[in-house]
């Protein structure tokens, strides 16, 4: 493959890739950010354009009602002549100096007469005198918001009307401030839309981190379905510390299935080499000369059946260790009245074995009910029987008993039989295991029984184990949490009410 040919195809690669969550994260945190910034703004805009009215029109208000109480220190009514001659009187009481003071580039200050002749006004400006009111209103002049307030002037000294004043707020003011606070709240939200985009992918990065972990780990798992690598546990105890908990589990449990089916694979392969090489060596021996001597015919006949024999319960053996696996998820509401089916067994024993004497020893007589499929019950029972049976040689007598504690039920199977070494004891549930190897052959079997059973208990969430004494005999006991969910324990009457009408 060409450069050009690798480089196309990795740009074609990168291209089709989707985008990562954490830009998706990063730029919905962003743009989330941005507007929530960009609202406050606004908010805080609208607020202080209100705050500058309100303060505005105070504080003219109140310049307003100095400038009316400076011009009724006059005792004489408002006169042209005042505003051209600046020396007759103090500088500080004169009407001129009053509405120079006062007015500026915001304000305009019209004076008239009692008669209500103009007599000056600090800018042109065309408004008709109005009502007499020492408060500011708002007018909408020409599109344009002005506050304007006209009062009647009285002398304080002999309270003779001496003219009227006009007091006028431009609109120019309150533009020139928006203006302002425009330019202001634009630089702002640059500056917080920079540190909102900062801020949105280092929260993206900082919360899907455990997420990357758990990517690593799984990359790191593709190539070794059976590696030890697991996902770190984060610091904080939150939803992300719950996941890393499953996906290690599911990890466990996956390594598990893998170790399974290998050892499943390795145990039939060596299991099945046995008998596959004893029938081939007699179908070897028959294509040679045997088929002409009829005794070796027969025999060689006899001994392939029951080496087929042999694999075939092999295989059902092995069919079964693997269905025990995942007991939990196929058979989750199957519920089994232990001494019921305990009794069961007990008798189809007594029957099969007649020369055994098996004895049942029920504490409770009240239903106990376990989360259990019944056939998978009456199979651990079965098997442990057997095994009772196959290895009680001189004293043929077996114990069952079921004992039942608060929340859990005990089933103990006892012989009396060959026993075991403390190495049988740490062994005897392992595959294809057989405690007296010499005596295995002719016994039966395949050393998986106790393998299976051990696989269903734990599967149901129950404990099994042995205590024995070699030369002694064996105490095999199974251990069931009790079942307390009432609409399953009514749903395995009523299907057990079903199954005794059909038999009757």
């Amino acid at each position: 493959m060409s450069s050009e040919t690798k480089s196309s195809s990795v740009f074609t690669f990168k291209k089709d890739q989707p985008l990562s969550l954490k830009w998706k994260w990063g730029i919905f945190l962003s743009l989330a950010m941005i507007m929530l910034s960009f609202i406050s703004l606004l908010i805080y805009r609208q607020l202080t354009i209100q705050m500058y009215d309100e303060q505005s029109k105070e504080s003219h208000q109140m310049q307003f009602e100095f400038l009316i109480k400076g011009l009724s220190d006059q005792d004489q009514p408002f006169q042209a002549q005042q505003f051209l001659d600046q020396n007759e009187q103090d500088s500080e009481t004169k009407v001129k100096f009053l509405i120079d003071h006062y007015s500026n580039d915001q304000t305009i200050i019209r004076l008239y007469s009692p008669e209500q002749k103009l007599l000056n006004e600090s800018q042109h400006f065309q408004y008709p005198i109005g009502s007499s009111s020492k408060e500011l209103e708002r007018q909408n002049i020409k599109g344009k918001n002005y506050l304007i307030g006209s009062s009647r002037i009285s002398s304080r000294i002999n309270q003779e009307l001496l003219g009227i004043v006009q007091y006028i707020v431009l609109p120019e003011a309150k533009v020139a401030y928006v203006q302002k606070l425009n330019y202001f709240l634009i630089r702002c939200f640059l500056i917080t839309t920079l540190i909102s985009i900062l801020c949105g992918f280092l929260i993206a990065h900082y919360f899907l981190r455990p997420l990357t972990y758990v990517i690593n780990t799984l990359d790191l798992l593709e190539g070794d379905t059976l590696s030890q690598v697991r996902v770190v546990r984060p610091r904080t105890n939150d939803e992300w510390s719950d996941l890393s908990l499953h996906v290690n589990k599911l990890l466990d449990k996956i390594e598990l299935y893998v170790k399974g089916q290998k050892q499943f694979v390795e145990d039939v392969s060596h299991e099945l080499r046995t008998p596959v090489a004893i029938v081939e060596g007699h179908l070897k021996m028959l294509n040679r000369w045997g088929k002409e001597d009829q005794q070796v015919l027969d025999e060689s006949i006899s001994a392939s059946l029951q080496e087929i024999t042999r694999m075939k319960e092999l295989v059902q053996e092995m069919l079964d260790l693997s269905r025990a696996d995942h007991v939990d998820v196929d058979y989750k509401d199957e519920v089994t009245e232990i001494t019921t089916a305990a009794s069961l067994v007990h008798h189809n024993f007594e029957i099969l074995y007649p020369n055994f004497h098996f004895y049942l020893d029920n504490e409770k007589s009240k239903n106990v009910y376990v989360n259990i499929y019944h056939h998978h019950f009456e199979q651990i029972l079965v098997i442990l029987l057997d095994n009772a049976v196959k290895y009680s040689t001189d004293r043929p007598e077996i114990h069952i008993s079921v004992s039942q504690t608060m929340n859990k039920v005990e089933i103990a199977v006892q012989d009396f039989g060959e026993g075991m070494t403390a190495e049988d004891k740490e062994r005897v549930f392992s595959r294809f295991y057989r405690v007296d190897k010499a005596r295995a052959r002719a016994k039966g079997g395949n050393g998986l029984g106790l393998s299976i059973a051990k696989q269903l208990v734990e599967g149901y969430h129950g404990k099994i184990r042995v205590e024995s004494v070699y030369q002694r005999g064996s105490i095999f006991y199974v251990e069931f949490p009790i079942l307390t969910d009432q609409h399953l324990i009514y749903k395995s009457e009523r299907i057990a009410k079903e199954l005794a009408k059909e038999e009757k």
